[in-house]
């Protein structure tokens, strides 16, 4: 009886542990943890079977963003050769609409507008740049003004030209005789300079001597105020419907 009782009591463990070892096999796997509060540890999931062709899931695909055009290569016109169209177009307009801003008197600024797209179509030269003189010399656009050296009008014409260059009258002191003399003298120092900025300085009687006050500053003068004159002429033919580009707006030429 007693040797029995030692043969179960060495058997019992073995038994226990055949026992466990029978349920980890059976369950594929150690047991899973149980305690209060604490997901059982599985191990890593399998992977998911790829969708079949047919299934009802739609697969949703990034669309690309479509790249932007390339911007088309322009040549932009010279300023001079659009502002010579559009007073070809407009005639004497947009001129005067510029020089009655600067000068608020609209009836004179525009019969001188009228003499300077005529003289400038006679001598080919620009008319901003007569315009530029004119404003340069006569802002307040004063028929009778006279300098201290003499000079008279628009264009202030020394007397010593009158009846000179082949305008029709001599009287200084009139708009159309006045721009017709000035603008005939510059254009003969144009022919005559090597550069416009020395013509500029000669009709500004500014070669040799100190004659007028400042008068190295003369061509720069004229030439920035040309400028903004044509740079004008393009806005308002761009107003009134003329296509202008915006680079010749800004573009500033000689």
């Amino acid at each position: 009886m007693a040797d029995r009782l030692r043969y179960s009591r060495t058997l019992n463990p073995y038994a226990v542990v055949l026992v466990l070892a029978a349920s980890a096999c059976s369950s594929g796997g150690p047991a899973a943890d149980r305690s209060p509060g604490v997901e059982p540890r599985l191990g890593p999931a399998p992977a998911e079977a790829a969708t079949p062709a047919d299934s009802s899931v739609a697969v949703v695909k990034a669309t690309p963003r479509p790249r932007p055009a390339p911007r088309p290569r322009i040549r932009w016109a010279d300023s001079t050769l659009l502002e010579r169209a559009v007073t070809t177009r407009l005639g004497h307009r947009p001129l005067a609409a510029v020089l009655a801003r600067r000068t608020r008197r609209p009836e004179v600024a525009e019969r001188a507008a009228i003499a300077v797209i005529r003289e400038s179509r006679r001598l080919n030269l620009s008319p901003s740049l007569l315009a530029a003189v004119l404003l340069i010399e006569n802002r307040a656009l004063d028929t009778a003004a006279v300098s201290s050296q003499g000079a008279v009008g628009l264009m202030q014409v020394m007397p010593i030209h009158a009846g000179s260059y082949g305008c029709a009258h001599t009287e200084l002191r009139e708009l159309d005789t006045n721009i017709c003399h000035g603008a005939r003298l510059l254009r003969l120092y144009v022919v005559r300079s090597p550069s416009l900025r020395v013509a500029l300085r000669r009709y500004n009687g500014c070669v040799r001597g100190t004659v007028t006050p400042r008068c190295a500053r003369y061509p720069a003068r004229v030439l920035a105020t040309a400028a903004s004159v044509r740079r004008e002429l393009l806005a308002l033919a761009a107003e009134d419907g003329i296509i202008v580009p915006a680079v010749a707006i800004r573009s500033i030429a000689d």
